[in-house]
């Protein structure tokens, strides 16, 4: 999963600020180069609170990370009192996204960490500074400043900021930002411990949905409510609203692109997505999946299952349709 040692000395920083008090180029890429390779034997934990900047204002969520070397790991997602929601899970049997509160497990396959887990994973985090050839670096009083572009092709991130204490090199903060220039996602890391024991009882999601009660993730109303998300940008119209029952949803929508968004109490057990992805909606996890024809994203917030069905919208789209419920009253 790291084994990138010699690139880290070949290919780590080629934009290096000149001036006085500069970092040397060598000096940090052997430090990095060391913190990489203790992570070849060593577990780590870390908390963070992350800041996501929507249309319809701000949204901070707790972040809990767990890591077992060398590529197991649990992220635990909550709000601003740490009430866990949402759990997303890598062990030797694949990968979950759990709800506690709700008893749910979706699992899906994927290569989540490498694609898009450098946010919340710290050897993600090395790795992609180690490697990508555009990273330029500065040093800020106690820190260094790692600066370079999104490597997320087609997402509302244009580039991104890294911060890590100059002498141990542990994670302080992560910011994203819009093609504007606007932080966008703000992850900034309230504590790092290296050397945790785990046990496997801590990675398993199974046991994870079991070990909440219903409270922590209940809808915001005993009725059942549906949401509509914001369709201006796309120009389409609600036409259909379907209570298939008293516990779910079905909105069409047409216009030029013409879509279904399915809303539900949803039932506990397991649920599977064999060619789903992991889509991160910064703070919600989402299952992408789809033929040519179809594509659907899936996702749980606020006690609801939601599924987002087209054969037009692009997954950029998409994601955008569901940012766009968050916070909202059902009506």
């Amino acid at each position: 999963m790291r084994k990138f040692g010699w690139v880290l000395a070949m290919g780590l920083v080629v934009g290096m600020v000149a001036g006085c008090g500069s970092p040397s180029k060598s000096e940090v890429a052997s430090s990095l180069q060391t913190q990489a390779e203790k992570l070849e034997s060593v577990n780590y934990q870390s908390e963070a609170k992350m800041t996501v900047q929507m249309d319809n204002g701000a949204q901070t969520y707790y972040v809990h990370t767990s890591y077992e070397s060398p590529d197991v790991y649990k992220i635990e997602l909550g709000d601003a009192n740490k009430n866990i929601n949402q759990v997303i899970v890598r062990n030797a049997n694949g990968m979950f996204v759990v709800s506690p509160s709700l008893q749910k497990v979706f699992r899906f396959n994927g290569n989540w960490a490498q694609n898009q887990g450098h946010l919340y994973l710290y050897d993600q985090l090395l790795q992609q500074l180690a490697t990508d050839k555009n990273v330029k670096l500065t040093k800020q009083g106690s820190d260094y400043l790692f600066a370079l572009p999104s490597s997320q092709d087609g997402d509302i991130v244009s580039r991104q900021e890294v911060t890590m204490d100059a002498k141990t090199f542990t994670p302080k903060k992560v910011v994203l930002y819009d093609k504007d220039d606007t932080a966008v996602v703000t992850l900034q890391f309230t504590s790092f411990t290296t050397n945790v024991k785990y046990q496997d009882a801590d990675f398993d999601p199974h046991k994870i949905a079991s070990s909440s009660t219903k409270a922590t993730m209940a809808p915001v109303s005993d009725k059942f409510v549906y949401i509509e998300p914001d369709v201006e940008s796309l120009g389409d119209q609600l036409d259909v609203t379907q209570m298939d029952s008293a516990t779910s949803a079905l909105l069409r929508y047409t216009g030029d692109h013409t879509f279904t968004l399915a809303e539900s109490i949803p039932s506990p057990g397991v649920a599977g997505l064999p060619e789903g992805q992991l889509v991160d909606l910064y703070g919600v996890p989402a299952l992408y999946a789809g033929t040519d024809s179809v594509h659907q994203l899936v996702w749980l917030n606020n006690g609801y299952e939601f599924s987002l069905a087209s054969g037009n919208l692009t997954l950029e789209q998409m994601k955008s349709l569901a940012i766009s419920t968050f916070n909202q009253v059902g009506k």
